[in-house]
């Protein structure tokens, strides 16, 4: 059983996965802050731009099941060295490709090393930690995340917008470099776990209540990723002493990031996933419309971005803390399934949100995230307050 009080190398194990989490978090959203360069620097319509979002993800969602069951007997310690690895060359790739077909095909190979890292990083962290601390243990792989937003984000917009967007791929591959000298030692001593009991990537005989919850992932991150994906399109201008608005509001939402998400850990164990899900989702549709109208008023626009930071990221930790408490022994796959429906969503967002930028401007953003994710909390409404621990679950929910 579980001790209440962590083992000191298991909390040395967890900070390492953070530290990695950080690196796959600049992966993840350095398109975000170029995005508007690139399609200037490519010849290509903002539409089109958005797709390098949108393969990212959909082979994030591919890719996240298959590498579960791919690498399910494999040693832990070498799959996250590996996956570390398989991303820090795709950026490499973005970062020398002469065109838009090499960049995305950089953008697959990058997808394909974060999709296999997250879910067993996710995973292991909450087996890391003791049961009553699963919040904690899951804010802070998120928590890396976030991190890397608070540098990552304004980082590669300013970079991209001052020497380059292809340096703001050589700054990701760098981020993965150290990530690698600094994680691979500290996961040393790490025990494996027992293969889990799925026969292929496939999730037969898992309650349905889990099905209903992956649903409301995906219905509040399309929400928020047909905003988020063009925010280097609606927010211009500068602040005061030249400071891009872009870079500064970047900025905040990270820093926002990190402090919703310290924050979300501790609330979700101790309010419980459903309040903190209800709360969260709610505040993010009324910051979204906010930072579409007011995306270039300046100070206004950067204190909508820090609020919506602190909430953007507190729906994913009352959702996988749900989701462990479903999976029994499949926490794993199941994890894997989330992390699948979250890049389909952002896959799904960038492409409705692109449509609508070239058809109907970035006012019918607004429009469309506050329909979907409406959709969303009914969604959270009628799964997330009913769900309950199936027998044989290896982690409770705290209530």
């Amino acid at each position: 059983m579980t001790s209440s009080i962590p083992d000191p190398r298991n909390k040395l194990a967890v900070a390492a996965l953070t530290i990695a989490a950080f690196a796959i978090g600049l992966d993840t959203f350095v398109i975000v802050g170029a995005l508007d360069v690139i399609s200037r620097d490519l010849a290509i319509s903002t539409g089109a731009a958005g797709w390098i979002i949108s393969i990212y993800a959909l082979c994030y969602a591919v890719f996240a099941p298959l590498n579960a069951w791919t690498f399910k007997a494999s040693r832990r310690r070498n799959v996250q060295i590996l996956a570390a690895s398989i991303f820090t060359v795709g950026n490499l790739i973005c970062a020398i490709a002469p065109n838009f077909v090499t960049l995305a095909a950089g953008r697959v190979i990058s997808a394909y090393g974060a999709a296999m890292f997250t879910p067993a990083a996710t995973a292991l962290a909450a087996e890391l930690l003791p049961p009553a601390r699963k919040g904690l243990a899951l804010s802070l792989i998120f928590g890396g995340m976030t991190v890397s937003q608070v540098a990552g984000a304004p980082a590669t917009s300013w970079i991209a917008a001052a020497i380059g967007w292809r340096f703001s791929f050589g700054f990701v591959v760098i981020a993965g470099l150290l990530a690698l000298i600094i994680f691979a030692p500290m996961m040393s001593g790490i025990p494996d776990k027992a293969p889990e009991r799925e026969d292929g990537p496939t999730a037969k005989g898992l309650p349905k209540t889990i099905y209903g919850i992956l649903s409301v992932t995906l219905f509040i991150v399309v929400s928020e990723f047909i905003v988020y994906s063009y925010v280097s399109v609606f927010i211009i201008g500068s602040l005061l002493g030249g400071v891009p608005l872009l870079s500064a509001a970047l900025f905040a939402y990270g820093f926002g990031a990190v402090t919703g998400n310290a924050a979300c850990g501790v609330l979700t164990d101790r309010f419980g996933p459903y309040k903190v899900l209800i709360a969260a989702a709610g505040a993010q549709l009324i910051l979204l419309i906010g930072l579409v109208k007011f995306g270039q008023h300046s100070t206004l626009t950067v204190l909508i971005a820090f609020l919506w930071g602190n909430v953007s990221y507190m729906y994913l930790v009352p959702i996988q803390h749900r989701l462990l408490s479903l999976a029994g022994d499949r926490q794993k796959l199941v994890l894997a399934m989330n992390s699948s429906t979250t890049s389909a969503g952002i896959g799904i967002g960038a492409f409705l949100g692109g449509i609508l930028v070239e058809i109907s401007g970035v006012m019918s953003l607004a429009a469309a995230s506050i329909l979907i994710g409406f959709i969303g909390i009914g969604l959270a409404v009628v799964f997330m307050r009913d769900a309950v621990p199936v027998e044989g679950a290896t982690a409770a929910c705290p209530r």
